[in-house]
């Protein structure tokens, strides 16, 4: 790496203070690319498609009529979507831990859409991450976090790591 930038003397140009973290690709992605995971290996692909198939079709909201296991790749607005019915789609399939594990993470990553903050609502965000922390064990014990070669047990996701810079 650059030992002395030639910027280092500069007001303000610490990348830390000029480079926010993207919600699309870090809040949505991380959504979809572990807690949806998370939610489809417990309840099973068939179950989660059945129960998104199911739900009242709304004004605005993207219905996914053929379920949501075999997408892919989806738009910011269709993780969105996703994010404003998990919580009401697991509830008396999983145990109430993983639930507000889940709703912990659902809950910051609204806050972090906030287009101001304020002290309160910096340390309601926090809160939600210290929630996550909580009752993430739930996670660990349904073996719904899983690599390649099996359950992880831990949390060492880089995406999870970079929510503590939205608070």
């Amino acid at each position: 790496g650059v030992q002395l930038p030639f910027w280092c003397n500069w007001r303000f140009s610490d990348p830390v203070l000029f480079l926010a973290p993207d919600i699309l690709h870090t809040l949505h992605k991380f959504f979809f690319d572990h807690v949806f995971k998370w939610c489809k290996e417990v309840l099973g692909a068939d179950e989660l498609n059945s129960r998104f198939h199911r739900q009242h079709k709304w004004i605005r909201t993207h219905h996914f009529s053929q379920g949501v296991s075999h997408v892919q790749q989806m738009t910011g607005r269709e993780h969105q979507d996703i994010q404003h019915t998990i919580v009401a789609t697991i509830v008396g399939i999983v145990e109430a831990d993983f639930i507000h594990a889940v709703r912990a993470l659902v809950d910051f990553i609204y806050q972090a859409q906030s287009p101001t903050f304020t002290p309160s609502s910096i340390t309601a965000m926090m809160s939600s991450l210290a929630e996550f922390h909580c009752f993430k064990g739930a996670i660990v014990n349904t073996e719904a976090s899983r690599g390649t070669s099996g359950p992880i047990n831990h949390f060492e996701i880089p995406k999870l790591e970079l929510l503590a810079l939205f608070a």
